[in-house]
């Protein structure tokens, strides 16, 4: 942890953490895969956050999910040290693993999950988000994971605006928006998805970035 002041009082921050434990607990024994989604925890935790200048929708998700994910990886220090179990953090996704049923080595948090848990427990890098730079992951993020299933030249131009709900003449900021939209919408990792449209939108976007001068 840094120094840098959190976007919310810590209080409000254990408050907020013990409503997800709880959250958690309760709806994976519902769960048949015994997982939950990163849409459905923020749906039910209702967290929201003021700022003081206007910021773009994207950029309120960034925070929001920012805000989840140091949660989560909180509750997870926590139940690893208290032996309550593996809180197992994916990309869209969180699986509980309990002490019961997990063996030794799965309570042992990996490499990877290690740099994501020191990433989301900084609040520097929540700050140092900035509109730009989101654009920049966000369009990278996209094309790596939509990487070596793009045909282009399946779609029409028409298609390709249909699929993505964009108007003649629109510029590239208006494709980048209806892009984002659409991936996170049918991304195959939340209760909306649709790996298929997924991959449609995916060719959609790369063909109309090709064709915009």
């Amino acid at each position: 942890m840094t120094d840098c002041q959190p976007p919310l009082t810590e209080p409000v921050l254990q408050l907020l953490k013990n409503q997800l434990a709880s959250l958690i607990l309760s709806a994976l024994s519902d769960s048949k895969d015994h997982s939950l989604t990163e849409q459905y925890l923020m749906s039910c935790l209702g967290l929201k956050l003021s700022t003081e200048t206007e910021i773009s929708p994207d950029l309120q998700r960034f925070q929001q999910h920012f805000v989840l994910y140091h949660l989560l990886y909180r509750l997870q220090t926590e139940w690893l040290a208290t032996g309550e179990g593996l809180l197992d953090i994916g990309l869209a996704k969180v699986r509980f693993v309990s002490a019961a049923s997990a063996c030794p080595t799965a309570l042992n948090v990996s490499k990877d999950n290690s740099s994501r848990r020191e990433y989301y427990t900084n609040w520097q890098n929540f700050y140092a988000m900035s509109e730009q730079l989101l654009d920049e992951y966000l369009t990278q993020f996209w094309q790596h994971y939509s990487k070596g299933q793009v045909d282009p030249a399946q779609l029409s131009a028409q298609q390709a605006q249909h699929l993505l709900k964009l108007q003649p003449g629109f510029t590239l900021t208006d494709l980048k928006r209806a892009y984002r939209s659409q991936a996170l919408l049918l991304h195959p990792d939340r209760s909306t998805g649709n790996a298929e449209k997924f991959r449609q939108i995916q060719q959609a976007y790369q063909q109309l970035l090709q064709q915009l001068p």
